[in-house]
């Protein structure tokens, strides 16, 4: 008897400009698209906010979570079908980080579960005042050692690399 293969869900996430998708979409769709089993597909392209780009998230998402990545990326693993594989980028780090920084506890009729919670939830100030420098104290010291700017360096830092 055949084994009947439930439906995968794949979501990306992938930027375009008015010039075009960005290098870093294109070779991961084509990635994704790649290592996918025989068979039929259906894809579905859905606009998305830029809402998680506001000012505040360009320095957690833009170097925080991009040191993180870099420093020690290899330590974080998303169960991907009956495997763990390393993330793949920042928006994973992000996930894993939501659940430990910023859990929310549910009760209801099938158990009590605990499950990361939007960050956009967060005021600006418990966002950069908790949240973010929570993380940022965790990884600057034993064992990730990672080196991050401070948010007005990182600031300059982008500004003098626009001009």
């Amino acid at each position: 008897m055949e084994e009947k293969q439930l439906p995968a869900l794949y979501r990306l996430t992938l930027e375009r400009d008015e010039k075009g998708w960005s290098v870093k979409s294109r070779e991961y769709f084509s990635e994704v698209v790649r290592s996918l089993p025989a068979g039929k597909y259906e894809i579905t392209i859905q606009s998305k906010s830029d809402h998680y780009r506001s000012t505040r998230y360009k320095y957690y998402f833009g170097h925080l979570l991009q040191v993180i990545l870099l420093t020690c990326g290899d330590k974080f693993q998303v169960l991907d079908g009956d495997n763990f594989r390393p993330v793949r980028d920042t928006a994973e780090i992000h996930d894993a980080l939501k659940m430990k920084y910023n859990p929310v506890i549910i009760r209801s009729p099938f158990g009590v579960f605990t499950v990361p919670s939007s960050t956009t939830s967060l005021s600006d100030r418990d966002f950069i005042a908790k949240f973010e420098q929570e993380i940022q104290a965790e990884f600057s010291g034993p064992p990730w050692n990672c080196e991050f700017m401070g948010r007005q360096e990182y600031g300059q830092f982008m500004a003098n690399k626009n001009h």
